[in-house]
């Protein structure tokens, strides 16, 4: 037994959970700014010829918070752990839409809009990559 090597295991949470909070927050994110772009809507400061350009950049953005937010906290990686959130807020929002629309023009702006969520969660696990690590400095002698 004492010739055996032990590793010491990084305590964290649940990966479930870790990758839940991801999705949650992004989901959080979307529709807290969905809400506020009607509010402006109504208000008349944006009209609804700019509203879904503003729209797909909320779902870019909530799809970056939301996997920045694990993607230095799980063991697969940045990539894979944001691209892993960014698909399942994906799946998430083409589920509600689903549900709530009879038909969804995929080629038109259904498809874009999961398409701009992909690609901020892709955006996140690119800047979201571990630092590089220091090298000792060396002494010429």
């Amino acid at each position: 037994m004492s010739g055996e090597k032990t590793t010491v295991r990084r305590k964290s949470g649940a990966l479930w959970l870790v990758i839940a909070r991801g999705v949650l927050l992004s989901l959080v994110v979307w529709t807290c700014g969905a809400g506020l772009l009607a509010a402006v809507m109504m208000s008349g400061a944006v009209n609804e010829a700019n509203g879904f350009p503003v729209l797909l950049g909320l779902t870019a953005a909530a799809g970056f918070a939301g996997a920045l937010s694990v993607a230095r906290h799980t063991p697969w990686g940045s990539l894979v752990s944001a691209a892993l959130v960014a698909v399942l807020f994906t799946a998430l929002l083409l589920c509600v839409g689903l549900l709530s629309w009879k038909r969804i023009a995929w080629t038109g702006h259904g498809g874009s809009l999961l398409l701009w969520a992909v690609v901020g969660g892709a955006a996140a696990g690119l800047l979201g990559r571990p630092r590089a690590k220091k090298r000792g400095r060396r002494s010429w002698r």
